[in-house]
């Protein structure tokens, strides 16, 4: 039990990370394809809550009895879907 709660949360501060990183990939993206440095920015922190959202969700769909349960990670994919919309919309401006 503990190994396998000690492992999910590595995996998902290594999926925070690797989310971070892409936050800054898309912030630059979306700068370079001439959005505002605000809206980028927002843009890039939306890229990052989606990311923690849907690895979150997936974390959980993956093991319902140990982690979540079926309505608490439905809503964590609604969010993240939500988030990843709303970066890809942002971003173009």
């Amino acid at each position: 039990m503990q190994d396998s709660l000690f492992a999910a949360a590595g995996v998902f501060l290594l999926l925070l990370l690797a989310s971070n990183a892409l936050r800054h990939i898309f912030r630059r993206h979306a700068r370079a394809h001439g959005a505002e440095m605000a809206a980028a920015e927002t843009a890039g922190w939306l890229m990052f809550c989606a990311m923690a959202f849907l690895g979150a969700a997936a974390l959980g769909v993956l093991n319902l009895s140990k982690f979540l349960n079926l309505a608490l990670s439905s809503t964590l994919l609604v969010f993240g879907l939500a988030a990843l919309v709303g970066a890809l919309l942002i971003g173009r401006r």
